[in-house]
């Protein structure tokens, strides 16, 4: 992948930008906190993204090239960093989510690494669509999940980088993390969980209530 030189400039310049082109200019988009918590049980990664700002997903540029975007590149083995010398260039991925595509069709798209046959269109030189997600964004922080076996992985121990771009230009604050293998309680487990305390407050308070003394006028 080929991304276009990026070019610093001042604030003060930024603002002369903007009103040059009626634009408001916005600052540089960066990630706060992120996470990547999977569910064994429901073979399900929830992916989390706290942004410095709102992002815009849904302008573009002559090009087709979104304001703010993201690539998640997934390693299944689990190892960081994710580019490692020892290896070929994307050689131990197995699928990166795109939300380049969302202005697309306004969902999260995750396809192959490697494209067999011509390029699809928006795939941005990458494979085949694996599937895509629908996301909620609330202000700063954007949320999607996806099934285990769209991102290639079946343990739920696998390693990621998250890239951010603006209008393609790769804003080079990226972030490499592990996933995180989080328990759920069983529906029956919890919901006799919560009867058993709720009988034990029950009998708590008629116990409370024999044992008090009676008074007679």
């Amino acid at each position: 992948m080929t991304y276009l030189p990026k070019f610093l400039v001042s604030l003060p310049a930024a603002a002369l930008i903007g009103l040059a082109t009626g634009q408001i200019a916005q600052a540089e988009l960066f990630v706060q906190s992120e996470s990547a918590l999977v569910n064994l049980d429901a073979q399900e990664v929830s992916f989390t993204i706290n942004f410095n700002r709102v992002p815009d997903f849904f302008t573009v540029d002559k090009f087709g090239r979104q304001a703010d975007s993201f690539q998640y590149f997934i390693d299944p083995s689990g190892e960081l960093p994710i580019f490692r010398p020892t290896t070929s260039v994307y050689s131990n991925l197995s699928s990166i989510i795109r939300g380049e595509e969302i202005h697309v069709a306004g969902d999260v798209r995750i396809r192959d690494v490697f494209p067999v046959g011509p390029f699809e269109p928006n795939s941005g030189g990458w494979g085949k669509i694996r599937g895509s997600v629908p996301y909620s964004l609330d202000s700063t922080v954007l949320k999607f999940s996806a099934p285990l076996q769209f991102i290639g992985d079946s343990d739920g121990l696998f390693s990621y980088r998250l890239e951010l771009y603006e209008f393609g230009a790769w804003n080079t604050l990226e972030n490499e993390n592990k996933s995180t293998i989080v328990s759920v309680p069983e529906p029956n487990f919890a919901l006799g969980a919560l009867i058993f305390g709720t009988l034990s407050v029950g009998l708590r308070q008629k116990r409370k209530h024999r044992s008090a003394p009676s008074f007679v006028s």
